[in-house]
């Protein structure tokens, strides 16, 4: 099960900022109207639809959301990590001769996330279920923010030579409150986002296509698409956390026919990107190279763990075909959080590298 707050092998990064990546564009404002329909009569304009329109809106007000996951989930599962390594659940004993302490927050993301999910709060178009889950997440984090601050400053400084860990065992059933209920509200709005975003993606991939043809947007953002797909495919939320070998199999197949459907069509149409009309010209070459190999190196490590799953013994395999990792011997080119970490490093990349 991929406990959301910090994700199985590692948290994984949404693509964003979504309002930008959802189309693929340097700029973030109407992200595709007014493009030429090249197969139209006379290459005229094609009339955004209503959907279109909402669709504009809804990338901006989804953007605080995923700043806030995105900035917040690792560094406060970094944090409950680096206590728990050396706290036992029921708490300091006050016979540690070497606390590690606890590790800070992010600086001022927590009171940034809250300020952001109030201003998303006000904009179109209105959803309560994500608003909801904004306001439960924002006040779940800036309260667990607060208590892991005044547990960093009393483990740095030492304080627990002064009260014999009398501080620190207050602080403990605080801590432990505090971060179930940040888990909580971190895993549902991670799961109103999915269902927000993966239909949103698609309608874009669509839009795209409709407006475009399969250009370099439609491939870049069909590469994305299946990206995200195949590292969810490899690490399940829910309580049944076996693998279904047969759902990642089919997954890692549509993303690797992705990407190399944009490498094969970077290739015919390189020049394209040194159009001086393109907004990222003059990287755009380069940009989609760093891409790419990016793309690759995260292609590569998901078909090391494919072949890993392939591979199981029997002791592993379930009769649905779903793979126990726990019963998995060691697959040391494909580690699943190889995997996680290089997916990551791949929309890092992406983020940073627009060139269609």
């Amino acid at each position: 099960m991929r406990n959301v707050l910090s994700g199985r092998f590692g948290t994984v990064i949404l693509a964003g900022a979504l309002a930008c990546a959802i189309a693929g564009t340097t700029g973030c404002k109407k992200l595709l109207k007014g493009k030429k329909d090249a197969g139209a009569a006379g290459g005229g304009e094609t009339a955004a639809t209503a959907q279109d329109d909402a669709d504009e809106q809804l990338t901006q007000k989804l953007d605080a959301y995923i700043d806030c996951l995105n900035s917040l989930s690792s560094s406060a599962h970094r944090s409950r990590a680096r206590y728990f390594q050396w706290v036992p659940k029921t708490g300091p004993t006050g016979n540690e001769k070497f606390p590690l302490g606890i590790h800070e927050i992010a600086k001022g993301e927590a009171e940034e996330c809250s300020a952001g999910v109030a201003k998303a709060k006000l904009m179109p178009p209105a959803n309560p279920k994500l608003e909801a889950a904004g306001e439960e997440f924002s006040q779940a984090i800036v309260g667990l923010d607060a208590l892991v601050d005044d547990a960093h400053v009393y483990y740095e400084n030492k304080n627990f030579r002064d009260d014999k860990f009398a501080k620190g065992k207050a602080l403990h059933p605080q801590l432990m409150a505090a971060f179930a209920k940040f888990s909580k509200a971190d895993s549902n709005l991670h799961a109103t986002l999915d269902s927000i975003t993966k239909p949103l993606a698609q309608r874009t991939l669509g839009r795209i296509e409709r407006e475009e043809g399969r250009k370099f947007r439609y491939h870049r953002k069909a590469t994305l698409i299946h990206a995200r797909e195949l590292v969810e495919a490899g690490d399940p939320v829910g309580d049944d956390d076996d693998i279904d070998f047969a759902l990642y199999n089919a997954a890692f197949t549509e993303f690797d026919s992705a990407l190399t459907g944009l490498e094969t069509y970077g290739t015919l149409h390189r020049k394209d990107l040194d159009a001086r009309t393109n907004p990222a010209w003059p990287l755009a070459a380069p940009h989609m190279d760093s891409f790419i190999r990016a793309a690759n190196e995260y292609r590569k490590k998901s078909r090391e763990y494919l072949r890993c799953l392939r591979d199981a013994p029997a002791k592993a395999k379930a009769p649905s075909g779903k793979v126990d990792l726990e019963k998995l011997p060691p697959c040391p080119d494909g580690r699943p959080r190889d995997v996680v970490f290089r997916y990551n490093e791949f929309i890092k990349t992406s983020n940073a590298n627009q060139f269609p």
